[in-house]
Formats: structure tokens, sequence, C-alpha cells
């Protein structure tokens, strides 16, 4: 198993920092040359190796990483009378979310807003939830599970103390976003990213920006699944094109190359990240998507940020 722990540490950014129960990391676990090598590799990636206290994950549902297809299809979700919601967080055209607790545990649900809910999308809703709920990297927040009971489809995920990423950047968090922490969010971005690409089961619908990464309370940046479209969703309607790639604009879906355009979303929040400014901030999304696709409107290198 040395060469398998080798490349979750040097390829998909595995932590091996994180305790078990017994106070243990995967480095006071491993046996002969493989806790040095394991050692190196992590510090050639840039790894904090202060360890990081055991968090108890198990009430998420992600004990099992390789979900049952079939089993989770047919899955009806969590009662929706099971939720406790006690604070509206935001509101889109698409989606009310909402902070609640759920068997003791503090959770965000998103309740889509649909004109009708008919019984193809429940359908289709029970099909394609579970894509986002497999997901287990350190920097990917998956779905823990859903409410399916018509008109009320809710998606539900782990409350996140300090919201977004846009949040963090641009409004009122106390977070001090330094030089060194604005690297580390790019890095588990990255990371968060690559692995989200190499999954066999692609999910399409995801376009990623600030609003769609989560920083949990050791400030430590995850890819939020919870905000990737469903197939029934807002065809046809973006709303936030400034993160989104020209080509992403002016393509069919299935046109898309979805990782090429990821890479230039990335490239928006790395930006971001360098200026601490929201992208085409003084035009409305409708402006900023038209002029990037037709005009070739892009964003401006200020002086004094590296290229």
């Amino acid at each position: 198993y040395g060469d398998l722990a080798d490349d979750l540490v040097a390829k998909f950014g595995a932590l091996v920092s994180v305790t078990n129960r017994d106070g243990d990391t995967p480095l006071d676990k491993s046996k002969g040359g493989l806790s040095t090598r394991l050692h190196d590799r992590a510090v050639e990636a840039g790894q904090d190796l202060k360890k990081i206290p055991y968090k108890d994950q198990s009430w998420l549902g992600l004990k099992t990483h390789r979900s049952r297809d079939a089993t989770l299809s047919r899955h009806k979700g969590i009662n929706v009378k099971d939720l406790a919601l006690t604070q509206q967080l935001s509101e889109s055209p698409s989606s009310q979310t909402w902070k609640g607790r759920w068997q003791g545990n503090e959770i965000v649900a998103k309740i889509l807003v649909l004109r009708e809910c008919t019984p193809r999308i429940s359908r289709d809703f029970n099909e394609e939830f579970p894509k986002l709920r497999i997901f287990s990297h350190p920097n990917i927040l998956p779905v823990i599970g859903c409410c399916n009971a018509p008109p009320d489809l809710v998606v539900i995920s782990q409350f996140m103390p300090f919201g977004s990423l846009y949040n963090v950047l641009h409004q009122n968090t106390n977070v001090v976003v330094d030089s060194v922490q604005a690297l580390k969010f790019a890095l588990d971005i990255a990371r968060g990213m690559s692995y989200f690409h190499n999954l066999e089961r692609f999910v399409p619908n995801y376009y990623l920006n600030s609003y769609h990464v989560m920083i949990d309370e050791d400030l430590s940046a995850r890819i939020s699944m919870s905000d990737a479209k469903f197939g029934f969703q807002d065809k046809g309607k973006l709303y936030h094109p400034a993160w989104m790639s020209p080509e992403a604009l002016q393509k069919r879906q299935s046109e898309i190359n979805f990782k090429a355009a990821d890479m230039w979303s990335f490239a928006i929040i790395l930006w971001e990240l360098a200026t601490r400014n929201v992208p085409f901030a003084d035009l409305s999304p409708m402006e900023a998507g038209m002029k990037i696709a037709l005009e070739s409107l892009r964003i401006q290198i200020l002086p004094g940020i590296s290229q």
C-alpha cells in the first residue's frame, strides 16, 4: 500500500496531519521508510504538518465512499419534517438557502425554486443527487442528503461558519486574508478541482466561482457540491457570468470543454485573491456576460501583480 499512499499525498492532496480518534496521524501509523517518504511528499506539496484534531463526521453519511448507485437512486432521502430551519441565509432565482439543524448538527438546506415539481423532476432529482453526495476529498464539500417531498426538493450540506470565499473576501467576516492565506485558499481549490475533474462520473453543471467555494472553520477552502445545478434547473440561465470563460458563455453545454472552462474560472479567482476586487463589479451580470462573450471584455492585471 506504500505506492497508493504516496499517490494519495502527491497527486490528490491527501493530508498527512489529520488525526484519528486516538490522536495518531498517517505518519504515526506508517511503518519503516514510508513515514519519511510521506513526510517528504507532504512538505513538497506545501502541507502544514501541524496536527489537525479529529472531527467526528460519521453523521454526514460519508463513511462508505463508494455508494451503491441503485440504492441511492431509490433513496427518498431525509424527511423534511426532521429539519429545523432557523435562519434564511440567502435567496436567488433558483433557490432559498437556510441554516438549520438535523439530528443535532448544524446544516445548510437549499430549497430549490421550481415553477412546478412534476413526477419526472422528482425522479430526476433522485437520480442526480447521489453524484453530489459520494465525493470524498478534504477540499470538496459534499451533499449530505436530500428531501424529496414534492413540491419541496431540498439539498442538504454541512454548515460552514465563514460562508463562501466571496463572503470572506468582499464582506465583513473578520477573517484576515494575507498572501499566505490567499495562497492556501488557491491550493485548496486547485486540489479539490483536480480531484473533481478526475472522477469517473463527471458533473457538468458545476460552475466554479467564489460564491461556490465554502470556507471551513479551519480556514480550508472546499468546493461546494450543493451549488451544482440539476439538469432540470434554470436551463440557459447563468447567474455569475463574470467568472465564466467566453467559451462557456458562447457554446452549447455539449460543446464545452469543462476542464478548460474551470481553469479560466480558477484564474479569475486567483485575480480575486490577489486584488480583493469583485470582477466587473461595475456591470450587471447580464452586461458582464454579454461583453465577455461578444466584446472580448477581460479583467485587468494591475501593476504589481505577477503574471
